[in-house]
């Protein structure tokens, strides 16, 4: 494989992956994905609630190889509008919007 085409497949990943970044707008801001929790809370405030999913802990104590926290956090519905947040780690990776 040439340079040239290696470099534009990693540009055209890069792209794919800038253009999937989601934001949600709250009273203190726009918050993205990326952002940490306590941006989160600092822009939006508290959920209306949460759901922890802790990383694996093995018999010896130590968390398994490759575990990690998972939050799922909810906002609304206002105005009919519900927000779900994932976090892994404490970090946003997910934000969907749904009407109900």
């Amino acid at each position: 494989m040439s340079v040239k085409n290696l470099m534009f497949m990693l540009a055209t990943l890069f792209a794919a992956t800038v253009s999937q970044a989601a934001t949600m707008r709250c009273d203190g801001g726009i918050i993205a994905t990326g952002a940490l929790q306590a941006e989160v809370l600092e822009q939006c405030g508290e959920p209306d609630s949460r759901q922890l999913t802790p990383q694996h802990i093995d018999p010896d104590g130590y968390p398994a190889e490759g575990s990690v926290n998972v939050e799922h956090w909810v906002y609304g519905p206002s105005n009919g509008m519900v927000r779900e947040l994932r976090f892994i780690d404490g970090r946003l990776v997910h934000i969907d919007s749904t009407r109900r």
